[in-house]
């Protein structure tokens, strides 16, 4: 039995991003949303290069966060900073500094929250792409509450 496992991937985090966007989430919408993430990551790993399981890591470290898991939400947000090289997109590396930024949110760690908005904003001013600049500063916005 072949498994196609870019096309797993790709579905399940899109599954990701259609329960993230959802308006009232339930407990069940959680567990999905994270079982998506993760499986979507599983699969990345097999299919993908360092890009895809840097994007898998902080998919997982948003589904953890949302679901009210802040200690493996920073787990692995942090997984994701590791793994950045410097070959990789700009945008990325802001991304994954607002995630970041986020996982600590989630995990109730205002300082390290702050420090990672710190880095993310520093990061999203280099990025040349201004539709790409745009798009992580939005999502850096919401990270803002303290």
């Amino acid at each position: 039995m072949d498994i196609d496992h870019r096309a797993i991937a790709i579905e399940t985090y899109n599954r990701c991003w259609e329960l993230l966007e959802m308006e009232s989430p339930t407990v069940e919408h959680h567990t999905e949303l994270l079982t998506a993430a993760l499986t979507s990551r599983y699969h990345w790993l097999h299919a993908g290069g360092p890009q895809e399981n840097v994007i898998a890591d902080w998919m997982v470290a948003r589904a953890a966060g949302v679901s009210g898991l802040g200690d493996l939400a920073v787990r692995f947000a942090l997984r994701a900073e590791a793994a950045l090289t410097s070959d990789l997109a700009e945008w990325l590396r802001a991304s994954v500094a607002e995630g970041v930024a986020r996982a600590y949110r989630d995990a109730g760690e205002e300082a390290e929250c702050l420090t990672w908005i710190g880095v993310a904003a520093d990061r999203i001013e280099v990025i040349a792409d201004e539709e790409d600049r745009a798009l992580i500063t939005s999502q850096l916005e919401e990270v803002r509450f303290f």
